[in-house]
Order: structure tokens, then C-alpha cells, then sequence
């Protein structure tokens, strides 16, 4: 052998970050992962578990791809701690004696709050963060409350469709053509039967949104077959099955959240509400949005937190509910300008001014959409002056 293979042979296998920690811990076991976090705890913040993660978000917002790499480490972050918790151990206990070894420390440091993380690097909580199980749950999680349960004709959908690999786009709009006849076909074996409609309408757009997920749709026929079969979704008589209203509404305020994502709902939101028969429902959408924005919030998922007060402001158009816009509007600030639209638009069709007026106002505080809101409230004014209001 010679000594490249000799020094090949004795060189040690890289250390990604999941293998168990080699040396002594406490008790139950512990990754590298876990003793990185707790040594950079210990000697950057003082083993106080908040300021570490006040220092992990601000070290990582930074990124272009915030939730590559700061979601999946602060999702390992809430599992430690929870562990830690569970075991009455602090940072310090975990970190031990790797706390002074300079090599660990300098690893530590760089692996928390610079490195990129890699797929191999990722532990179990790194993989399974808040966000994607909020977004599991949405796609199957109402599931065993149907009377009639989506699983089955999930099941033949996905026996149409290769979820396991990524399509091209003439292959994308093969798969599309093929679910639209297995939906039309599937419809038809339902007949009469309200409970079992629910469930194929359900059934295929989970199945369409997980084909998305793994397809090239730029000529857009998947997105528009998604678009067609969400709106009959909508107009499924839900309440001629005993499915409760509770379990529906939670469902479709979830469900809508990943169909747009794809663009599914994309203009025609509120008219989904109303499809859905919102208004008799409106006072138990707004408690099961209200509930929902903040789970997102403390998931820290705020793209979803943002796109469920839109939903609000949607249900609340479909139903006419003008008194409940500026509320609304407060909440909503000046993130999206779409749902602050669709209230205006509804106010002035309802000869609503004030309540225009007041959305806009609400609305009108620092945030993405600030320039639309102030552009928005100029051209109201001009509008209503020509057309003669005070």
C-alpha cells in the first residue's frame, strides 16, 4: 500500500452534523448539531437560549433564500430546546468541556451562523420544519372527518400521476389532460352521492397541487386545470353531507392557502367564498382565520400569516360585509394590495364611500404595498371628485 493510500485509509470520514456527538454528554443522545448549537449558545450569548435566537434570525434574514437556511435551523433550534427542556439541561450542560476546545468552537461558529446548509447536513427538525408540516396538514390533514375520506380516489389520481420525480413541460400537460379525465371519470362513479363528490373534488386538488410541486407547468395547463377544479370544489354541496362546518372551513381556508401558492385562486378568491356559501358561515371564518394567522405567526411562516388575513378580507367581500373592511384593513396594513382592492371596489359598488375611504386610511403605514395604498387613496379622491362627492 502506498503512503497516499495508507494516509487515505486513516483519514477520517467528513462530519455532516446528524451523526451522534462521539464524546461524553449528558444523559439520552446527542448530535453534532445539538452540541454546535449549545457551544455557540454558551460563548456567543452567553447560554441564553433567546438571545441565540435573536442572533440566529439576524445572522441568517441576511440570505436570498431566507427559508433555506434559516427555517430548517431554527426548526432544529425549537427541538433542542424542547429536548433540553425535557431533560432539565441548559446549553452549558450539553456543551460541556467542547465549550473552551477552540477547533469545536470555531466549527460551531461556522456551521450556525455562516455555512450554507446542505441536504446531507440536515437533521430530522431540519427537514420536517413548522411550514412544511402546516402544509402537510393542509393538503390531507381534514381527511378522516369527511364522511366519505379523499384517500381512496387520491389513491387513483396519484396512480395517474409520477409524484416521485421531476416532468418536463410536454409531460406536464400529458399529466394535466389525464387528470382532467380521471376527475370527469371519477365525478361520474359518484353520481348523486354529495359526501362521495366532496371527496373526488378534494382528493384531486391535493393530488394537482402535489404534481406542481414537481413539474415544469410554464405552458400553464396544469395551473389552469387547478384553477377550473378548485372552483368546483367550491361549488360542491358540502352541506348536504354531514361533514361540520368547522372541519370544512378550517379545511378550505388551508387548502386555498396552497392552491394559491400555484396560482390557483389567483382574481377569483372572493367568488370562491361565495361558491362555498360564506355568508351564513362568516362570523365562524373569521374565529378559524383568526386562529389560523396566529399559528402561522408562531410558526413564523409570515408569508402564510399574511395570505390568511387576505383570505379574511376575501370571505368578507363575498359575503358584502362592508361594515367589517376597516378592521380588517388595520390588520392587513399595507402588505398585499389585492385584498385592500377587492374591499374598496366592493365598498364603491355598494355606494360605500366612507368605508372606501377608511379601508385605505387603515391601510396606510409602512409595508410592501405603502406606494399602492397612497396611489389608491389619490385616485379615489379624483374619482369621487368628478363624479361629484363631498
Amino acid at each position: 500500500m502506498s503512503t497516499a493510500d495508507k494516509a487515505a485509509s486513516r483519514r477520517r470520514p467528513p462530519t455532516f452534523g446528524p451523526e451522534p456527538w462521539p464524546l461524553p454528554a449528558p444523559s439520552g443522545e446527542w448530535s453534532y448539531w445539538d452540541v454546535w448549537f449549545a457551544v455557540a449558545c454558551v460563548v456567543d450569548c452567553g447560554g441564553d437560549w433567546d438571545a441565540f435566537d435573536v442572533r440566529l434570525t439576524r445572522e441568517r434574514s441576511g440570505e436570498v433564500m431566507r427559508g433555506a437556511y434559516l427555517e430548517p435551523l431554527w426548526s432544529h433550534l425549537l427541538d433542542l430546546r424542547e429536548r433540553l427542556t425535557a431533560d432539565g439541561l441548559g446549553a452549558a450542560e450539553l456543551a460541556g468541556g467542547a465549550a473552551r476546545d477552540p477547533k469545536v468552537v470555531a466549527r460551531a461558529r461556522s456551521k450556525v451562523w455562516k455555512q450554507a446548509l446542505e441536504g446531507r447536513a440536515k437533521t430530522a427538525p431540519m427537514r420536517w420544519t413548522p411550514s412544511r408540516r402546516l402544509s402537510a396538514r393542509a393538503l390531507t390533514g381534514a381527511w378522516p372527518r369527511f364522511p366519505v375520506s379523499p384517500q381512496r380516489p387520491y389513491e387513483a389520481f396519484a396512480g395517474i400521476v409520477d409524484l416521485d420525480r421531476h416532468h418536463g413541460q410536454w409531460a406536464t400537460m400529458a399529466v394535466a389532460e389525464a387528470l382532467a379525465e380521471a376527475t370527469v371519470a371519477q365525478v361520474g362513479e359518484a353520481g348523486g352521492d354529495a359526501a362521495r363528490l366532496l371527496a373526488v373534488r378534494r382528493a384531486a386538488l391535493t393530488c394537482g397541487v402535489r404534481a406542481l410541486r414537481v413539474r415544469d407547468d410554464s405552458c400553464g395547463t396544469l395551473g389552469e386545470w387547478l384553477r377550473r377544479t378548485v372552483t368546483e370544489y367550491a361549488s360542491a354541496p358540502w352541506r348536504q353531507t354531514a361533514l361540520p362546518a368547522d372541519v370544512f372551513w378550517q379545511d378550505f381556508l388551508e387548502l386555498l392557502g396552497e392552491v394559491g401558492d400555484f396560482g390557483g385562486t389567483y382574481r377569483q378568491e372572493a367568488e370562491l367564498f361565495a361558491y362555498a356559501g360564506v355568508q351564513g358561515d362568516l362570523d365562524l371564518v373569521e374565529a378559524l382565520a383568526s386562529a389560523l394567522h396566529s399559528e402561522y405567526a408562531s410558526a413564523r411562516w409570515d408569508f402564510r400569516a399574511r395570505e390568511i388575513v387576505g383570505l379574511r378580507a376575501y370571505a368578507q367581500v363575498a359575503a358584502g360585509a362592508v361594515d367589517r373592511f376597516t378592521a380588517t384593513a388595520t390588520v392587513l396594513g399595507s402588505e398585499d394590495w389585492q385584498p385592500l382592492d377587492a374591499m374598496v371596489s366592493c365598498a364603491l359598488r355598494q355606494d360605500d364611500v366612507a368605508t372606501a375611504r377608511a379601508v385605505l386610511r387603515a391601510a396606510h403605514r409602512p409595508g410592501f404595498q405603502q406606494d399602492w395604498v397612497r396611489r389608491r387613496a389619490i385616485e379615489l379622491g379624483q374619482e369621487l371628485d368628478g363624479e361629484g362627492h363631498a
